[in-house]
């Protein structure tokens, strides 16, 4: 079954268990809409994938929307476990950190001989006495991108003395590993890191590495559609910053055609980074969804943002790449913010932003600016949002959960954030483009319109965030 429920098939003894947290209710409105999301963990995929290949028999399982108690006591029945069993639980943001508390005790509780190790990059950050303040029963943290020594990890060699194991910058992604694999569609990380500096991201000084090479690319497109026995699958290319040259688009191309291989798929980037003269050979080489990073209208926002220096060219280069993916075919997806310092007149400059290029975007993604806990750079991040008028809706939150709700401004407050949220993006979206979108990644691949329709229907009152027109 897909979706909220668990997903499980007969396992084999001796399989180190590799447990993504799930969430005890969707991080915007809690409808059946929301719960149906299948978020991939393609982090602790690589993580499995790097053990595989080492000699371990890992599975990855996803926690998604089911109780904490019920997903780890399903599970342990279900498995044969070693005496002294490795449990890799990650944490993929601090939205999923409540669950995963729940569930380490749940693990405590039902195996406790179980060494369990934690990871999470942006959870775990770089300060463990807080981490461990939350999970006390947690064996082992993981810090950072665990690849080089996940492996020391599952041997239980000391931490101290790890040693960093020579494996790809980015491991490819085993999905034979993954349960429920027929019901996700598939990931492939083509970049890492962004280094653009923006106020609000975990990645701002994170130095943008290379590009996945294309024909390794391809050959892990290949061996996707083997895998998976078709072709019917849209992958997400995974780039915080998905930024190609000429070439590599042009090797990607080339690559493609000699295979044969042909999948649509989508993938990230900077409105101020990709140059539209590139759309068209990434649509011929598949680009169908671009998510476009705007955040704002508003030249004062998006210089509180640190986006740009210069709003006026970073506008125009958002509207030339616009018309470009409008040409070509491309649906966009656009990202915006209601950031701190954000007040009604700079909210009604994105707003007539958006409707300016309304023909050219597919649907928008819109939500206030959230505080997280990014280790002990918090303080800082938070003080610069009280620069601009920002306030914590609860001072103790950030300490406790990993994360705070902020009042963007004293003139609009954060429930008042989230009815604006709200209010653009159903004046953007309709139920026919939110389904068009999320059926590229993160609703189930045999979700169909019908089926997405027959849910909405079912849910009057259900707060979603795309207009209720033309469902019948």
């Amino acid at each position: 079954m897909c979706g909220g429920a668990s997903i499980f098939r007969p396992m084999v003894s001796g399989r180190v268990l590799c447990i993504s947290a799930g969430m005890l209710a969707p991080k915007k409105a809690d409808n059946p809409v929301g719960r149906s999301h299948l978020y991939l963990n393609f982090g602790l995929l690589g993580l499995a994938s790097v053990l595989a290949s080492d000699g371990f028999d890992p599975v990855v399982v996803h926690g998604g929307f089911v109780t904490p108690e019920d997903f780890i006591r399903d599970l342990v029945e279900r498995v044969t476990l070693s005496e002294e069993p490795l449990i890799l639980l990650s944490i993929p943001s601090s939205f999923s950190l409540p669950w995963a508390r729940r569930g380490v005790e749940a693990l405590r509780r039902l195996v406790p001989a179980a060494r369990i190790v934690v990871g999470g990059r942006w959870v775990v950050a770089d300060d463990e006495p807080w981490i461990r303040s939350r999970l006390p029963d947690v064996d082992v943290f993981a810090r950072g991108v665990a690849e080089g020594y996940i492996v020391d990890i599952a041997r239980g060699d000391s931490l101290g003395r790890r040693t960093r194991r020579r494996v790809p910058s980015i491991p490819e992604l085993d999905y034979r590993l993954l349960e429920g694999m027929e019901c996700f569609n598939p990931s492939l990380e083509v970049s890492r890191g962004c280094g653009m500096g923006c106020a609000f991201c975990a990645e701002a000084r994170e130095p943008l590495g290379g590009m996945k090479p294309p024909r390794r690319l391809v050959a892990e497109m290949a061996r996707l559609i083997e895998v998976y026995g078709t072709a019917s699958i849209r992958p997400y290319l995974e780039a915080s910053l998905f930024r190609p040259t000429s070439a590599w688009v042009g090797e990607l191309g080339e690559a493609l055609e000699a295979s044969g291989v042909h999948l649509p798929w989508r993938t990230e980037t900077r409105v101020d980074t990709m140059p539209p003269d590139l759309i068209p050979g990434l649509a011929r080489a598949g680009l169908r969804i671009l998510d476009l990073g705007l955040e704002s209208g508003s030249p004062a926002q998006l210089r509180r943002m640190r986006k740009t220096t210069r709003p006026d060219v970073y506008l125009r280069r958002a509207s030339s790449l616009l018309e470009a993916c409008r040409r070509e075919g491309v649906w966009v997806k656009v990202n915006i913010l209601v950031h701190p310092g954000e007040t009604l007149d700079t909210v009604a400059q994105t707003r007539a932003w958006l409707e300016e290029h309304r023909s050219a975007i597919k649907g928008v993604s819109v939500g206030p600016t959230i505080l997280f806990r990014y280790g002990r750079a918090s303080a800082a991040l938070l003080a610069e949002f009280e620069s601009h008028g920002a306030s914590v809706v609860d001072r103790f939150a950030l300490d406790r959960d990993g994360f705070a709700h902020l009042h963007p401004s004293r003139s609009i407050s954060h429930d008042a954030a989230v009815e604006l949220s709200n209010e653009i993006s159903r004046s953007m979206m309709s139920a026919r483009d939110y389904y068009d979108l999320k059926s590229f990644g993160y609703l189930p691949r045999q979700s169909s319109w019908d089926d997405f329709r027959q849910i909405v229907v079912g849910c009057p009152g259900g707060n979603f965030s795309f207009r209720l027109e033309g469902l019948g």
